[in-house]
């Protein structure tokens, strides 16, 4: 049996003695083999740096991923208002129809900004100020109601008096000053942050213009060099699975975004009505609705979370009687928005089992935060259709070859 071996003995002249032929290659793939395992190790044992440069890196072109982002979810008002603007008589207006429906976009979206600004950012302010204010009589009741007889033993297990007795004593002079000083550093250090990342922003919405502005050429130039980077059945691939990816983040963001909006608006008329009645006493309705809405994008456990907040802070403002008829009414909005506007606003694009939701939930939420637990439906949802396509093909591949018999 003939192998491989660095070193080759050839004869020549029939000579019994033999010479030595080296085999570079193998001596060039265990060198190759040795860099490799060297830099791999460089690259373990400096991986601090290595990730903050990348996170710095990734920082910097922020405003180009923020403008991608504001760009692929105005994209598609924007191709429905050229449409639009096609159908006007005006030949100017039909040449540049899609500037134009960009334009009144982009006006629309900041009168949006100025309302939510100018208007509904003050009355937010003006709830957590108002919050921050009954922040003592909020204490002031928790105190009494672990103080009372059903829970003077679990006060005098953890001993929740002395505990606060003995941080009010420790509390000096000194240590109001060193706090005073903390916070006006961490003040002027949340000003400069605040000014970048408002820099950011102005320079990743002018990003998202040109995007729109110069889609096709961008795309083209993709699409170019991805037929000479790959072969025509990968890309057709590609651009099947990048659509279906297309049409799940879109709609699932999107509706869940409507649905947002509405249940913000709901939830804000309900806490407020309950308040003016004067069923459940609730001065922060306006921002708890907010809460409720923001919170409803995440699916199953956003509405819940936010749901409880409002009951407990319903309670302690209201009493026991405040918090529980903001619960019980939640509730009933939710199951209003979950088996009637829900199902109307998604028409079953994305049909994912609930345990499904769940798991991937968890996960993101584990590993990405409050943004792994946004996109982890669309993500479960895409692979789910790439594993039952996968499975589609093997079935008929095995039926095929069954039916060849």
């Amino acid at each position: 049996m003939k192998g491989t071996t660095l070193y080759q003995f050839t004869r020549k002249d029939n000579s019994p003695t033999g010479k030595i032929k080296i085999n570079f290659n193998l001596w060039l793939n265990g060198l190759l083999f040795f860099v490799v395992l060297f830099l791999l190790f460089n690259v373990i044992s400096n991986i601090t740096p290595i990730t903050k440069s990348i996170a710095n890196f990734l920082q910097i072109l922020s405003p180009l991923f923020l403008g991608a982002i504001v760009a692929y979810f105005l994209d598609k008002p924007i191709h429905r208002l050229s449409l639009l603007f096609r159908r006007l008589n005006v030949k100017f207006v039909q040449r540049h129809a899609r500037e134009f429906s960009i334009l009144v976009t982009y006006i629309i979206f900041f009168l949006l900004l100025f309302f939510v600004i100018y208007y509904l950012f003050p009355i937010v302010v003006r709830n957590l100020l108002e919050f921050l204010r009954l922040l003592p009589t909020i204490y002031q009741n928790i105190y009494q109601w672990l103080s009372s007889n059903q829970f003077q033993e679990l006060d005098n297990f953890l001993q929740i008096e002395e505990s606060i007795r003995s941080f009010v004593n420790a509390f000096s002079a000194q240590d109001a000053a060193r706090y005073i000083t903390s916070g006006i550093e961490s003040l002027s250090t949340f000003t400069f942050t605040l000014a970048s990342q408002l820099f950011r922003i102005v320079v990743g919405i002018i990003i998202s213009i040109y995007l729109l502005l110069y889609k096709e050429s961008i795309l083209q130039i993709i699409f170019r060099f991805g037929k000479i980077s790959a072969k025509q059945e990968h890309l057709q691939a590609i651009k099947y699975y990048l659509r279906q990816t297309d049409i799940i983040f879109y709609k699932f963001i999107s509706t869940q975004f409507i649905d947002a909006c509405i249940m913000w608006v709901l939830s804000t008329l309900l806490l407020l009505l309950l308040h003016v009645t004067g069923v459940a006493h609730n001065p922060f309705s306006v921002a708890l609705g907010l809460l409720i809405g923001i919170c409803n994008m995440i699916p199953y456990f956003g509405s819940i979370f936010a749901s409880i907040v409002a009951m407990i802070i319903a309670f302690f403002t209201g009493g026991w009687e405040a918090g529980l008829v903001t619960i019980v009414m939640l509730i009933i909005l939710q199951q209003i928005d979950g088996n009637i506007i829900g199902p109307k606003l998604m028409s079953g694009a994305l049909n994912v089992n609930p345990i499904i939701v769940i798991i991937s939930i968890s996960i993101g939420g584990a590993y990405f935060g409050v943004i792994g637990m946004f996109v982890a439906v669309p993500i479960a949802a895409l692979l789910k259709i790439i594993f039952i396509e996968y499975l589609e093909a093997k079935e008929s591949k095995l039926s095929l070859a069954q039916q060849g018999k």
